[in-house]
């Protein structure tokens, strides 16, 4: 396994365990960022096919889920 495929799923992991313990312990805002966390890795991989670099790829996915998680960080205060 090539070390950025292992970096990737080490990162994937660790986003995962944030959100999950974050549903567990009952803390939205936290289960959101996960989430975001996921968002942006996912969106940094869909990019790929589509070239540019890994900074800029990173740039424009982890923006996306920053978005994400205002969004849901919104909607928690706004909805409970």
């Amino acid at each position: 396994m090539k070390l950025y495929t292992f970096v990737q799923l080490a990162e994937t992991a660790l986003f995962a365990a944030v959100l999950l313990y974050g549903l567990l312990i009952w803390r939205p805002s936290l289960a959101a960022l996960g989430g975001g966390l996921l968002v942006g890795k996912a969106t940094l991989n869909i990019l790929w096919p589509e070239g540019g670099t890994l900074l800029r790829r990173s740039i424009v996915g982890y923006a996306v889920g920053a978005l994400y998680v205002a969004i849901a960080i919104a909607a928690i205060h706004f909805l409970t």
